[in-house]
């Protein structure tokens, strides 16, 4: 059956007097168009997003935040704190702390949930359960250790940026039907080969003169030494690597905000590959994310590098890898 929408639906009434709708959209179905355009997880912005952090005793508490799961939208606006289970007195465990959808219709919920895992001398954390009806998220892995009272910071890993557990909600284009393009690709292809081998065969003097000008030059700039003279040009083009730390405090007060920092060995003529370099802290990672995501422009100059935000200016500090050919 094909679906479009949406349209505006119009009530009318049956023989009966029952209240009949022209274009009636179910939840599934809407849930199934949504599923078409975002993948599922936890949304990147704030980065405290659905993040699982100490509290008290056995307890945990999750940051508010939002997530998708299958096309449906989760939204907590308050703090929660989950009781986790008693430690096991002579063996580890591990929890994990999950986002769960449950579509029994006697649930039709997504909500925050702690996964017990098997207590053993090796603990692994508890699969994710995830079937026609029930689909989980894992936010996070608590590490019980035997015999403990309290759940520490140190014991909870995060696991909201691992793509198989959990991700971050990302747009993404559906799968392609690519049978036609291939083919006209293969035939395309085929005639080129064709072509190539008639070519070939007739091959021109001039064409072979050209290569092998070419070539002789390439041996008279390689010289006796090739293996030598072959490593001196190939380190000539080389990247070179710099970096430059832009604290949070050092932007100009009004847009667009700027900050210039030293460099050594940049030069003017320079348009360096950047990348941000985050921390092994999740959480602290995926603030340098939002904070690089602000970064507009990069400019270079003799020794130095300015960077503009034309919008809004990073509130965490970021160090910048740059990579440069020459």
């Amino acid at each position: 059956m094909a679906v479009s929408w949406p349209f505006d639906s119009t009530l009318t009434q049956d023989a009966q007097g029952n209240p009949v709708y022209s274009r009636a959209y179910s939840a599934d179905l809407i849930a199934r168009i949504m599923a078409r355009y975002f993948r599922d997880g936890v949304f990147q912005s704030p980065a405290t997003n659905l993040q699982v952090v100490q509290h008290e005793g056995m307890t945990v508490l999750v940051r508010g935040g939002a997530a998708n799961i299958g096309g449906r939208h989760f939204l907590e606006e308050t703090d929660r704190v989950l009781t986790v289970q008693g430690a096991n007195p002579l063996l580890d465990r591990i929890d994990t702390v999950v986002l769960r959808l449950n579509l029994d219709q006697s649930v039709l919920a997504i909500d925050l949930y702690i996964v017990m895992g098997a207590a053993a001398a090796v603990p692994n954390a508890p699969e994710l359960t995830r079937n026609g009806s029930i689909w989980e998220l894992g936010l996070a892995n608590l590490f019980i250790a035997r015999g403990v009272n309290t759940v520490t910071q140190e014991r909870i890993t995060d696991t909201r940026l691992n793509g198989e557990r959990c991700g971050v909600v990302a747009s993404v284009v559906g799968d392609t039907d690519t049978s036609a393009l291939y083919a006209q690709i293969q035939a395309d292809l085929a005639a080129f080969r064709a072509t190539e081998q008639a070519g070939f065969a007739q091959w021109s003097e001039s064409h072979r003169a050209a290569f092998d000008a070419w070539f002789a030059q390439i041996q008279a700039t390689l010289g006796t030494d090739v293996a030598g003279n072959l490593l001196a040009l190939i380190n000539q083009r080389a990247p070179q690597l710099f970096s430059a730390s832009l604290p949070a405090g050092g932007w100009s007060a009004s847009p667009p905000y700027a900050q210039t920092v030293a460099a050594a060995g940049l030069l003017a003529t320079d348009t360096p590959l950047a990348d941000v370099l985050l921390s092994d802290t999740a959480a602290t990672a995926m603030l340098q994310l939002a904070a690089y995501g602000c970064v507009g422009r990069i400019d270079t100059a003799a020794d130095a590098l300015t960077v503009l935000c034309y919008e809004q200016k990073p509130a965490t500090d970021l160090t910048l890898a740059l990579k440069v050919v020459r």
